[in-house]
């Protein structure tokens, strides 16, 4: 008969302490064949989207830079596309999965493609320009923020950045609506309205915006509804005029058209009021709040009245970062900016 014996517990701390030792030679040399082989993935992606930032410049030279110019190309714009200088990139030249970073799988590839003018006797697009992937890219680089593209490719540059008149290409798409773009102000933010009235609300007690049931409705219960929230920045609202200078604002996140808003829209002046219906704001004619100096008013059909007991439309105003980016559109009716 056969003694069966098991393993004594040195044997054991033996058998441990040897697959430790075999640990520790196996899996860092395992961790290093992981770690170069997602290394030489990046890498071959880097490769993709210089290829695809070439490939997008070939069929759209006119974003290409001048001598002693750079020209810094976002990672979006060979996906889904974006306008540059004045100029609509389709995107597709990469896929989504392009840009997933294998050293990071939960991750995107950030930075952009900086392309330069050298000098060369040949006059070939592939020798004259230099193209490398930059980790680090400022706000501005390829989708432009929206402020200082809008003053260089648009017509506002002229009326210190106010939209004026009614044949103006000013649509924006913004939380899944279509909005307008008032101006882009001196800090390079830009003001925008909705194009259509979001609720009638009643008015109260308090003639003032501040406080007014307007207010808490466009500041709770709307902003809440807003899927790109994180763009907005505070909005003013002036509390106390001295001289036509504002001596005291009061700041939200969503506020209402100022009288003066609509005045700056109007091709023509106004007068005692009334502005005539040759801008991209008179569809305001079904009595909307609007403010003027804090006080709520209504417009209508034009026409700067007292506000009344009845419910009136709101149409909210945000303003948006001065880092928010165009990617897309010409900021015309059927094909509006789209940010991003």
């Amino acid at each position: 008969m056969m003694n069966k014996k098991g393993f004594t517990l040195i044997e054991l701390i033996a058998v441990v302490v040897i697959l430790s030792l075999i640990a520790l030679v196996v899996f860092p040399a395992v961790n290093s064949v992981i770690r170069n082989s997602r290394e030489k993935a990046y890498e071959s992606q880097i490769n993709t989207l210089v290829k695809a930032a070439e490939e997008c410049t070939y069929e759209n030279p006119a974003i290409l830079p001048s001598k002693g110019e750079t020209t810094k190309l976002n990672l979006n714009c060979l996906t889904g596309g974006c306008t540059i200088n004045g100029v609509n990139i389709e995107g597709g030249y990469i896929n989504e999965d392009d840009i997933k970073d294998p050293r990071k799988t939960s991750k995107n590839i950030e930075g952009c493609i900086v392309i330069n003018y050298k000098e060369t006797t040949n006059q070939t697009i592939k020798q004259k320009y230099t193209y490398e992937y930059q980790e680090n890219c400022s706000a501005e680089i390829g989708l432009n923020t929206t402020g200082g593209w809008l003053l260089k490719n648009s017509n506002v540059k002229e009326t210190n950045g106010i939209y004026k008149g009614n044949d103006v290409n000013n649509y924006i798409n913004f939380s899944g609506s279509t909005w307008r773009i008032l101006k882009v102000n001196g800090d390079g933010t830009i003001t925008i309205v909705k194009n259509t009235e979001v609720v009638n609300v009643p008015l109260d007690n308090n003639l003032n915006f501040q406080n007014s049931r307007t207010d808490k409705y466009l500041n709770n219960t709307y902003y809440k509804t807003l899927s790109q929230k994180k763009y907005i920045t505070n909005s003013d609202t002036c509390i106390k005029a001295i001289n036509d200078k504002c001596e005291k604002e009061y700041t939200s996140k969503v506020t209402l058209l100022s009288y003066e808003d609509y005045k700056n829209a109007n091709g023509q002046n106004c007068n005692n009021g009334i502005c005539p219906n040759d801008n991209y704001l008179s569809n305001l004619n079904n009595a909307e709040y609007i403010t003027n100096d804090n006080m709520l008013m209504a417009i209508n059909n034009g026409a700067l009245t007292d506000t009344s007991s009845q419910k009136l439309n709101v149409r909210p105003v945000v303003t948006l970062k001065n880092t928010t980016q165009i990617v897309s559109g010409k900021g015309s009716s059927d094909n509006p900016y789209v940010i991003g």
